[in-house]
Formats: C-alpha cells, structure tokens, sequence
C-alpha cells in the first residue's frame, strides 16, 4: 500500500508540474504570438521596429527637410553661379560695343576733319 500511495503522489507531482510549466510557456507563447508576424514583417519591409515613436518621425521629417533644404542651396548657389556668368558675359560685351562704337566714331569724325 505505501508503494501504491508513493507511485500515485508522484505521479500527481510530475502531473502538476508538467501541467505548471506547459502553462507557463503557453502563456509566454500566447503573449509574444501576436507581435510575431508584426516584427517578421516589419523586418523584411525594412520598417522601424515598432512602435514607431513620435521621436521617429519627427527625426526622420527634419533628416527630409535638411535635405530639401541642402539641395535647394545647390540649386540657387548653381543659379547665382549663372546669373553672374551671363552678367559677365553682357558687360563683356556692352564694353566692345562701346569700344567699337567710340573707336569707329573717332574715325568718323577724324576723317571728317581731314
């Protein structure tokens, strides 16, 4: 009879704890499962893991602005590069059309005088 009492004590014993810790890990299954296609995802897309913050986003919209902003610079230092060019260009030439046109009138009028 002891042997039949000890047998079934731990039987009971291995039960409960078998029982304990499938339930502890199904729990820990159940609470990190419905994350698991959530953070697979977000990794194959390449997406900020979650949760996705407001620091996120405001850092990522000034990162995007700074670049805007860079390129814009570019663009307008690029212009003003032009503009002086043909600025240089047009009083190059205003200056040889004075210079022909005061060279050729000092030949009119000095071959006037002649």
């Amino acid at each position: 009879m002891p042997k039949l009492k000890s047998f079934f004590l731990r039987s009971f014993l291995f039960f409960v704890i078998s029982k304990y810790i499938l339930c502890n890990n199904m729990n820990s299954i159940g609470k990190v499962s419905p994350f698991i296609f959530v953070q697979t995802k977000s990794k194959e897309l390449n997406v900020a893991t979650p949760p996705y913050t407001v620091f996120n986003f405001a850092t990522e919209a000034n990162s995007t602005q700074d670049i805007i902003e860079d390129h814009l610079k570019s663009k307008e230092k690029k212009a003003m590069r032009r503009f002086k060019q043909d600025l240089r260009n047009k009083r190059e030439r205003a200056e040889n059309i004075l210079a022909n046109l005061l060279s050729s009138s000092l030949e009119f009028f000095d071959a006037e005088e002649n």
